[in-house]
């Protein structure tokens, strides 16, 4: 009988220093437990379908921190119902951007409680400058380390994981319009209108830009400038994207010459190379010519006989034309 009560107490003692400690797993102690139990941190974020453009706000994208433990003793220490509210921290923290990046968390110490189902909620806030190349891919590295976590019997370990969170850089146009011999031009009779026009990409994209001259009369004045116009991107190249082109305005009727100013409207449009529905903002460029000075009456007589010449040598050439083929039948 005294024996079989004295294996009743010991087993007690046991069994109550086991509970006891399982109490105390996470209580603060300046000695460590005898077991370590690894924690599996797990970070999800929503994938980033809209493009983040550059110089036009930022991108917040959430963070979901939760984390389980795992080993052989994992099931004791989650299932205990002392330890359930037991706080668990990880900490966030921005480890490696791309040059043209930077990137921020609030809300960088995750507290999480055993078994909490409810993840915890950081925000990434990211912006990019213009030198961030239009659709590439964005990668931010992040490290989440767990603070270690200290008991009589059970320690849970610091831990540390590596993560990447991606995005896409949107296009962002800008484009720098320069006029070296300005925008007004003076001609006289027979003269041309010569104006310089340097076009510079400022935006992180290759862009196509489309050239339209707006409510000019085809019968009035001949003008000569490209359609279009392509850009590389310094972005890719590392130089100065730049072009250089001429608009030639030259009146096609002389003998009604007037001190006459016509106002010439080109307008710009530009959008990324190969995909028209990514639009910059359109440019338009006023012109002006003046027509200067008159014929006198030997000018207007020269030119008269130059037009009968000219009209007379083109009769000649197709009557000429015309005898050759007659007597070739």
């Amino acid at each position: 009988m005294f024996k079989k009560t004295l294996r009743t107490i010991k087993t007690g003692i046991i069994f109550g220093a086991f509970l006891f400690s399982l109490s105390i797993i996470f209580f603060p102690t300046a000695s460590a437990g005898l077991i370590n139990i690894s924690p599996i941190i797990n970070i999800t974020y929503p994938i980033q379908n809209e493009p983040l453009i550059p110089n036009s706000g930022v991108l917040d994208i959430p963070l979901h921190t939760t984390f389980k433990l795992t080993g052989p003793f994992a099931s004791i220490v989650e299932g205990s119902s002392l330890l359930r509210k037991t706080g668990m921290q990880i900490e966030l923290k921005v480890l490696e951007t791309p040059d043209w990046c930077s990137a921020s968390i609030s809300n960088p110490l995750a507290q999480l409680a055993l078994n909490q189902e409810e993840p915890y909620q950081s925000t990434l806030t990211v912006t990019v400058t213009e030198k961030a190349p239009a659709f590439t891919q964005g990668v931010i590295r992040i490290i989440a380390t767990s603070k270690v976590q200290r008991g009589l019997l059970f320690n849970i370990i610091e831990e540390t994981v590596e993560f990447d969170v991606s995005f896409i850089v949107g296009y962002w146009s800008a484009v720098s319009y320069e006029l070296p011999n300005g925008t007004i031009a003076e001609i006289e009779p027979f003269d041309t209108a010569d104006f310089i026009i340097d076009i510079q990409n400022l935006g992180n994209g290759p862009t196509y830009i489309e050239i339209e001259i707006k409510d000019i009369s085809d019968e009035e004045w001949d003008i000569d400038i490209p359609s279009s116009v392509q850009l590389s991107s310094a972005v890719y190249d590392g130089e100065s994207a730049k072009e250089t082109f001429n608009l030639k305005i030259k009146p096609k009727k002389i003998s009604d010459w007037n001190n006459e100013r016509k106002i010439f409207k080109v307008k710009f449009f530009p959008s990324y190379l190969g995909r028209p529905d990514l639009t910059g903002q359109p440019e338009t460029i006023t012109f002006n010519v003046q027509k200067i000075g008159s014929l006198d009456e030997e000018e207007e007589s020269d030119y008269n006989l130059l037009v009968i010449l000219v009209a007379a040598v083109i009769v000649i050439i197709h009557l000429s034309i015309f005898l050759k083929r007659r007597h070739l039948k």
